[in-house]
């Protein structure tokens, strides 16, 4: 009789816990390439194009706070801001951080986390400056999609050179006017 309730009882936790939380998939929401103009004191204005994706739920419920994980993208330097980085004497990335905000009218933003930048030596092709797992939360409005947008973009640089002189400007950047800055797919609010 014992051996008999422990599957029963194990039947009905399953079932209960199934029910009481809805597991929602994770989705990946991506930006297609969208451009910037950059600039640091001392700078002419550094053209940029950002790349950008990051990790969601599918659906969330009105008025729910969620999370955005794996704010990762790529930030490729114009020729000129290659130019201009190259000619100061740097060759690389050392480290430091991206911040690609991440904005939705139907959902505000309430927090970022900045996503570190990926040390790497740059060679002959385009000059690309990646970074991971930033995160951000939002809160859900009452219905209706979410759509993201891309947002502001701040990059603090921590630069190598050949010589080990310390560089590492910080980078204040807009977006280009009048590109599609949206993330796709749209967030269900249900």
């Amino acid at each position: 009789m014992y051996t008999r309730l422990v599957p029963a009882a194990a039947l009905a936790l399953t079932t209960t816990a199934l029910l009481a939380a809805p597991a929602h998939a994770a989705t990946t929401y991506h930006s297609g390439p969208i451009g910037y103009t950059c600039t640091f004191p001392g700078s002419p204005v550094l053209p940029v194009t950002l790349v950008q994706q990051f990790t969601g739920p599918d659906t969330v419920a009105p008025g729910a706070t969620f999370v955005l994980s794996g704010v990762s993208g790529s930030v490729t330097l114009s020729p000129a801001a290659r130019a201009f980085f190259t000619d100061a004497g740097n060759d690389g990335v050392l480290g430091g951080f991206t911040v690609a905000f991440v904005e939705a009218a139907n959902a505000p933003r309430s927090s970022t986390t900045a996503a570190p930048n990926v040390p790497a030596t740059w060679g002959p092709d385009p000059v690309v400056i990646d970074f991971h797992n930033g995160k951000q939360t939002h809160q859900a409005g009452a219905s209706g999609p979410i759509t993201f947008h891309a947002g502001r973009l701040g990059m603090a640089l921590s630069l190598h050179r050949p010589d080990g002189a310390p560089s590492g400007p910080s980078l204040a950047c807009a977006q280009v006017a009048g590109q599609d800055n949206a993330f796709t797919p749209d967030l269900s609010i249900g």
